[in-house]
C-alpha cells in the first residue's frame, strides 16, 4: 500500500471469516429451533434533565416551524410524570417498573394502563462524566 491510499476493509467478510458454528448450533439452525429468546419484550425508556429534551429533525427542514410544532409535546419521561397524576397506582412504581403495568402510546405521547402482556423497562446507561458536559 502506498502513502495516501486508504485500505478498503470489508467488515462483512471479516465477520463471516471469523464466525464459528459449533455442531450443536448448526443442528439447531438446520431444524429451525429458536436460538435466542425475545421474551419478555424490553422497552427502552428515555429520560432527560429539566429542559434537556432531545429533538431530531431532517437536514433542510425549517427549524423554527419544527420547534414551534413540537413545543408542547410530551416526551416519554414527561408523560410518565403526568400519568402519575392521573393513575394513583402508578405512584407506587418507579420509572423502570412503570412499563410492566402501563403501555406508552407514542402517537398520543401518553401512558395508559396495560390490558394484557408483559414488558420490562430499561434505562440506557449514562456515564457520570456526561454530567460535566450538561452543567
Amino acid at each position: 500500500m502506498q502513502v495516501g491510499e486508504e485500505e478498503v476493509v470489508d467488515e462483512i467478510k471479516q465477520y463471516y471469516d471469523c464466525r464459528y458454528f459449533s455442531p450443536s448450533e448448526s443442528a439447531w439452525r438446520i431444524f429451525a429451533f429458536d436460538i435466542h429468546s425475545r421474551w419478555p419484550p424490553v422497552q427502552r425508556l428515555t429520560f432527560h434533565l429539566h429542559g434537556g429534551q432531545r429533538i431530531m429533525f431532517k437536514d433542510g427542514s425549517n427549524l423554527g416551524s419544527f420547534l414551534s410544532r413540537n413545543k408542547n409535546k410530551n416526551t416519554m419521561f414527561l408523560a410518565w410524570m403526568e400519568a402519575n397524576i392521573v393513575y394513583s397506582i402508578g405512584r407506587q412504581l418507579n420509572y423502570i417498573q412503570f412499563s410492566s403495568m402501563f403501555t406508552y402510546d407514542s402517537e398520543k405521547r401518553s401512558w395508559h394502563p396495560r390490558k394484557r402482556g408483559q414488558m420490562i423497562g430499561r434505562l440506557t446507561f449514562v456515564p457520570q462524566t456526561t454530567r460535566s458536559c450538561i452543567t
